[in-house]
Parts: structure tokens; C-alpha cells; sequence
């Protein structure tokens, strides 16, 4: 399943990982360039252990309220659990410049 989220004066297409194996893999071990978000429901902490590449991290409640943003985010950090997440949001580096705490990310779903 796919959502569009809107960053800025773009959209994104966000994969929503709902199986173990792809909340584990995530973007772990990819080479390739990020050129779409993931999505990781139901999660209130996560870590960028064997990330090759730099990720913004957002953090939303269930009402898609930002309640933090990392930004350039490099490889073997732990982010521990926030309270009232529900939403993980992983993008490419730098995608999240326009985004502030305490806005609502604006969130399309398609299926």
C-alpha cells in the first residue's frame, strides 16, 4: 500500500510497511538512490543501524501531527520511544526542509 505525502511544493510516494520483514529491512543495505518515503505505522522508536545513505525522521501522533523531525540523519543512531507516536516517517535527506513541529503532514492515501 502506497500514501502520498506532500513535502513542501511536492508529493512523495511513502511505502506503508505492515509486513515484519519489510519493517526490518526498510533501507537497509540500499545502495540505489532514495527516491520515495517509507512509512512505518504502529512504532514509536527507530534506529539507523546499516543505513548507507542519509534519512529525515519524522515522528506523527495519529493525526499525522509532526511531533519531531530529524534532519541529515547518518548511519548507527537510536532514536528512542516519543510519546503519543504512532507514525514513523523515513525520507530521502534534506526533503524535510520545509516541514516544522507541530504542523499536520498533509497525508494522501491511495491503495
Amino acid at each position: 500500500m502506497y500514501v502520498f505525502v506532500k513535502l513542501g511544493k511536492k508529493k512523495m510516494k511513502t511505502k506503508v510497511l505492515t509486513t515484519f520483514k519489510d519493517r526490518i529491512k526498510g533501507y537497509r543495505f540500499h545502495l540505489q538512490a532514495i527516491n520515495e518515503g517509507l512509512c512505518y505505522p504502529k512504532k514509536k522508536s527507530i534506529n539507523t543501524c546499516f543505513l548507507c545513505q542519509r534519512v529525515d525522521i519524522v515522528f506523527t501522533d495519529k493525526d499525522y501531527k509532526i511531533l519531531k523531525i530529524y534532519r541529515n540523519v547518518k548511519t548507527e543512531k537510536i532514536f528512542f520511544p516519543k510519546r503519543k507516536a504512532y507514525y514513523i516517517f523515513e525520507f530521502p535527506a534534506y526533503s524535510c526542509s520545509t516541514l516544522q513541529e507541530g504542523e499536520i503532514l498533509q497525508v494522501t492515501e491511495k491503495k
